[in-house]
């Protein structure tokens, strides 16, 4: 009686044990040591952002030069993949100076993950 006790409280903890999912261990990045020479080709370095390029056409609604950007109500930009919208961009501070209220242009834009940045502007 004993051996079927024991022998049926240990297939009951097995098959228990069956069913559970395990998690893998967590794994640690390794630690580089700092770089002792200087040389900045030893340093660790994160992968960067690869972005997207488009070209874009729109209409200019507003020019922000303190902030550095320009908002552009435009059609869709098959090169970032988004559809026609109103929107404010970054801009370069030639594409500040340049940019007019009201102005009809084509601009290219330069997008890496949530930031956007139009780089020209032409007139259309």
């Amino acid at each position: 009686m004993k051996h079927a006790l024991i022998l049926s409280a240990g297939l009951a903890v097995a098959l228990a044990a069956c069913g559970q999912k395990t998690e893998p261990a967590p794994v640690e990045a390794p630690t580089a040591a700092p770089a002792t020479t200087g040389d900045m080709a030893a340093m660790p370095m994160a992968p960067a952002e690869a972005g997207k390029s488009g070209v874009g056409s729109g209409v200019i609604t507003a020019v922000d030069a303190a902030a550095g950007s320009v908002t552009i109500d435009h059609g869709p930009i098959p090169g970032v993949g988004w559809p026609a919208m109103t929107m404010s961009f970054k801009a370069v501070p030639a594409v500040v100076a340049k940019a007019k209220v009201g102005e009809r242009v084509q601009f290219d834009v330069t997008v890496r993950g949530r930031e956007s940045e139009v780089t020209a502007i032409r007139p259309e």
